[in-house]
């Protein structure tokens, strides 16, 4: 194993080099090809990066969330122990950066603070995804210094929120509470952690386009990003297929409210984009597997929950011998060889972009010589 439609023309810098500045439209491996050159070798290779959830429950039902309907939600959680020993066994073998971002609200896992500042002590760059309805009450200063960089997913108004995330206003005003203390903990203490906001764009949202990116500049956060929501093959919510392209107006005029530090990112790529691709297999997934919140390793989440792509639990095995295994290996290789992505995999993908540049990689044109 090697371990080292009418969507408007995407504004200039979308691929990360103005408005974009973290890629978040786009992809990274091109800082990674000490991965990728073994990988088209045939070598096998660890993970670059790991998504993954750490529990299965919340405590809202964001109607953009594949688990804001009680048949996916359970109580699973992975065990606080369990997953530090994962977090060091991931660095070990190679994995740079681990995320905790769903299936379920990571901050109501009562370990999650522990398991971040492990995670950094381990040498992983390490990030979190939270609706902010919850944020540790000690060591918050200690919490935010492990990472990376946090994002709170909000909606730009008390009556929004209600509809939106199907909670009550009050919930809103807790969550707005929460991040001006991360802002206001970043700024007493010095620290480097990119804060940010994400709204999720469906149609009955986007009259907040404005104003949610005026409210993360009132916020003081460092970022506010706004994406088309993501299908998922099966767990369909009717929500991601739209063409959000007709918005462009109101988007544009969001990104104006950019103002020094702070930035207005639109996934302009995503908007457009319902389910083409320009790939006819998936490679993506073995540099960014994804992780179930009860501790379940699949290639990515849109398999969540078929056995047949399962590779193992990091709840009972070492995360190491999974990856190295011969399961793991044969996982890959069936998503590689026979998930049709045309047909079988979600809109707007976590893995879309990284696939479309290893596609590229395998399948060079005529005169490659002539750059």
């Amino acid at each position: 194993m090697t371990v080292a439609g009418d969507a408007a023309p995407a504004p200039a810098g979308w691929d990360g080099s103005a408005a974009d500045a973290y890629r978040m439209d786009s992809h990274k491996l091109l800082w990674h090809l000490d991965r990728v050159v073994p990988w088209l070798r045939g070598e096998r290779i660890a993970p670059l990066y790991i998504d993954m959830g750490i529990t299965q429950t919340c405590t809202i039902a964001c109607r953009y969330c594949y688990y804001s309907v009680p048949e996916h939600r359970s109580a699973a959680m992975i065990p606080t122990e369990r997953l530090t020993a994962f977090l060091a066994e991931a660095a070990r073998i190679g994995v740079k950066a681990v995320g905790f971002l769903g299936d379920g609200e990571p901050l109501l896992h009562p370990g999650a603070g522990a398991a971040v500042v492990a995670g950094a002590a381990a040498g992983l760059d390490m990030a979190l995804s939270s609706n902010g309805v919850v944020l540790p009450r000690e060591d918050l200063a200690e919490f935010l210094a492990a990472l990376t960089w946090i994002r709170f997913n909000v909606a730009a108004t008390p009556a929004s929120y209600v509809g939106v995330m199907q909670t009550d206003a009050a919930v809103f005003d807790r969550v707005v509470g929460n991040v001006r203390r991360c802002v206001e903990t970043k700024r007493r203490h010095g620290l480097r952690t990119t804060i940010g906001l994400q709204m999720v764009l469906i149609e009955e949202s986007a009259a907040d386009i404005v104003p949610f990116a005026r409210l993360g500049r009132e916020l003081g956060v460092d970022y506010a990003v706004i994406k088309q929501c993501s299908e998922s093959h099966g767990r369909a919510l009717g929500l991601g297929d739209r063409d959000c392209g007709r918005f462009a107006p109101l988007l544009r005029e969001a990104e104006a409210l950019a103002d020094g530090g702070y930035r207005v990112i639109v996934k302009w790529r995503k908007l457009g984009n319902r389910g083409v691709r320009g790939y006819d297999r998936c490679y993506g997934c073995e540099f960014l597997p994804q992780i179930s919140g009860d501790g379940g390793v699949y290639p990515c989440g849109n398999l969540f929950g078929r056995e047949e792509f399962c590779a193992g639990s990091i709840v009972g095995e070492s995360f190491a011998e999974i990856v190295a295994g011969e399961r793991y290996r044969a996982v890959m290789e069936r998503v590689r060889t026979e998930v049709d992505v045309h047909r079988e995999c979600g809109v707007n993908c976590r893995q879309n972009e990284i696939n479309e540049f290893l596609w590229r990689l395998r399948h060079p044109p005529e005169h490659v010589n002539f750059i």
